[in-house]
């Protein structure tokens, strides 16, 4: 396994052989001077999320000043709508860009609701090359989800 910690944020713990996450969230309470620690383990659940929907490849300049639209989709085993937009964040690891505007609607025609969120590019870390970038939230009763799909840049050279 590997074992990374943010102080900042969660610590995660991801299965090398299943790429499995695990997020561990540090509670860190006064007491009398002293600082404790303590974990509470959930599994982030993975969801199907669509980057710059009704596209492919997901095309992404870097440099630009504009938005990224993400979709976080409804599927026969996850509704989108219980997503807390307030919790999601995204970006080249997941960690970087809160939403600047969510609605509900059906992005990709199948009859049934999802989630549309947008995110200001120059918030969310993503750099010429990468080659994924990544969404991570909570659902309104608590519920860790993750999901990532491909993206290409451009306007690099």
């Amino acid at each position: 396994m590997l074992l990374g910690i943010d102080f900042g944020g969660p610590l995660l713990i991801i299965d090398s052989s299943t790429g499995a996450a695990t997020v561990l969230r540090d509670i860190i309470t006064p007491n009398n001077g002293f600082f404790g620690m303590a974990f509470v383990t959930h599994n982030a659940r993975a969801v199907d999320i669509d980057i710059k929907p009704d596209s492919f490849p997901n095309s992404i300049n870097p440099r630009s000043t504009g938005v990224i639209p993400v979709a976080i989709l409804t599927t026969d085993s996850f509704d989108a709508t219980t997503v807390d937009p307030a919790t999601v964040l995204f970006g080249a690891t997941g960690t970087e860009a809160a939403a600047v505007h969510s609605a509900l609607e059906d992005v990709d025609g199948d009859g049934d609701t999802d989630m549309i969120l947008h995110f200001n590019t120059q918030a969310t870390g993503i750099a010429c090359g990468d080659t994924s970038a990544s969404l991570t939230g909570e659902t309104i009763d608590g519920q860790m989800i993750e999901g990532s799909d491909s993206i290409k840049t451009v306007g690099c050279k």
